[in-house]
């Protein structure tokens, strides 16, 4: 589960850092803060994988829109009550489960992690446990890593709909999940960084979402490998 890692010069690091923290603050949106009477009120609650490469920003201006759940694998097991939270506290009424390619738990959650530390070892058993179950009735050896993507965002989509203080939301319109892979690497041949829609409230069939009508831009984008 070797990475290659990258040598940082910490103090030009945190020289940047310093002018990234000034222009934030000095770009702060209190206005609209302030029209909020201060609170947050995400519209979207978003479960990704902790990848640097995945950003909460796909979805744009982050502030006070959305709220943001990562860990790696973008595991609902892993995170559940920071998920739950964002669902019936803050009531966003979209949950947007995000995978993506070259996904480095799902690397490790196929391969020997038995000597990683405990807490590493519980998390990557949960991504295994959600791979286990979405490749059931497939020959392990017929389904890539992008596909594996696919269907670990089924099974958090899954795991979403089968909640039962989540489940009166989708049966009354209230909330819509959507699963979605970032493409890091052009797999599905549309180019670099794409979105594509592969779940919506358990529907996996790309053609049939592309006929939903209150997902917005999310229909076109459906797409899937598996």
């Amino acid at each position: 589960m070797s990475h290659e890692s990258t040598k940082f010069d910490l103090v030009s690091l945190l020289q940047e850092l310093d002018e990234s923290l000034n222009d934030y603050e000095k770009g702060f949106p209190l206005e609209d803060f302030a029209k909020g009477d201060y609170q947050q009120h995400p519209f979207v609650t978003l479960l990704t994988c902790c990848d640097s490469r995945v950003s909460a920003n796909m979805l744009g201006v982050p502030f006070n829109r959305v709220f943001c759940v990562e860990n790696i694998g973008n595991q609902v097991n892993n995170s559940s009550g920071s998920v739950l939270y964002g669902l019936l506290h803050l009531n966003t009424p979209l949950m947007i489960v995000a995978g993506h390619s070259d996904c480095g738990a799902i690397k490790a959650a196929t391969s020997d992690f038995t000597a990683e530390p405990a807490p590493l070892i519980n998390e990557l058993t949960t991504v295994k446990s959600s791979l286990d179950l979405g490749c059931s009735g497939l020959k392990a050896d017929s389904v890539s890593q992008a596909q594996l993507s696919e269907l670990n965002v089924d099974v958090q989509v899954d795991l979403l709909l089968s909640n039962p203080d989540i489940a009166p939301r989708i049966e009354n319109s209230s909330l819509q999940i959507i699963g979605v892979v970032v493409d890091l690497h052009n797999i599905y041949g549309g180019g670099y960084g794409k979105v594509y829609t592969v779940n919506v409230n358990g529907e996996k069939d790309a053609e049939a979402i592309k006929k939903i009508t209150t997902i917005g831009g999310f229909a076109a984008k459906a797409k899937r490998l598996s």
